[in-house]
């Protein structure tokens, strides 16, 4: 059970995940997506994977990265299709295993220039569309000081206006828990977690307080590690979330009861949402 549990972990955050910041200003709207290398490397022709790709190697691809990530995002501005002016390429790093660096993510900024006041903006994507259906992306817009976060899957459009805009502090609280709940089950790690906490639940509300303690909990984290105000090494985290499916693999043959056992889950709930970060 624990060698079944712990080995569900190696469940990587590649083509399955996005994270985009948009910024609408008056006469432009810039965009920049962090795209994983190891989904990239399905797309475009990298000369090597994830643990070996050098900067030198990421920015020699640019133009190809470039091509690739314009054939999946457009941006219409007041009803009219916009070109887009290709910015810097940054490499994001995280930790392996043996705390060595390597390049996880692919930073691209994009320009969408107006001539004419923005007051209108329409997102599409179609990000790993031809590698996976069900591509989630985290779509972060800014518009004169207000922001707010959206949650897509798979090939989405996104209309925009200042009005629209505007969120309540309730809808995005269920937007998040519901993106999270969607994390959870797209993740062995997390589902394997969840099993070895429900083995030791005797009753219905047991089983409820563990699996919404944890929903909750992951949500918090997943929440600020999509807004880029928590990081964590990688290695760090997925050593962390192993730890927790071992941990309570093993208490399970000790437990005499789980009454209390969503407290628990809560703390190792935070744990999980971070795994988003790395």
């Amino acid at each position: 059970m624990l060698v079944l549990f712990a080995g569900s972990v190696a469940s990587a955050h590649d083509e399955r995940f996005s994270t985009s910041n948009v910024e609408i200003r008056p006469n432009e709207v810039l965009w920049t997506v962090d795209v994983g290398v190891a989904g990239l490397e399905k797309v475009v022709r990298l000369p090597a994977g994830e643990l070996e790709l050098t900067e030198a190697q990421l920015q020699a691809e640019k133009s190809d990265i470039v091509a690739y990530l314009l054939e999946c995002l457009k941006v219409d501005i007041n009803g009219n299709s916009v070109e887009a002016e290709a910015g810097a390429l940054e490499p994001v790093y995280a930790s392996g295993p043996t705390g060595q660096k390597y390049i996880s993510y692919a930073r691209q900024h994009f320009r969408f220039p107006s001539t004419a006041e923005v007051k209108r903006v329409q997102l599409s994507s179609a990000l790993f569309f031809t590698v996976i259906r069900n591509h989630q992306a985290a779509v972060i817009v800014s518009w004169a000081g207000v922001q707010k976060i959206y949650n897509k899957y798979g090939p989405y459009q996104l209309d925009l206006t200042f009005a629209r805009l505007n969120p309540t502090i309730l809808g995005t609280a269920v937007e998040f828990i519901l993106w999270g709940m969607h994390h959870i089950f797209v993740g062995y790690d997390h589902i394997a977690f969840l099993l070895a906490l429900l083995l030791a639940a005797q009753r219905l509300r047991d089983m409820v307080r563990v699996v919404t303690s944890f929903t909750v909990a992951h949500s918090i984290t997943l929440l600020l590690a999509a807004l880029d105000l928590i990081r964590l090494p990688g290695a760090m985290t997925e050593s962390l979330i192993a730890a927790s499916i071992v941990y309570v693999a093993a208490e399970n043959f000790f437990i005499t009861q789980g009454s209390h056992r969503w407290m628990l889950t809560f703390a190792f709930g935070l744990v999980h949402g971070l795994g988003f970060s790395s």
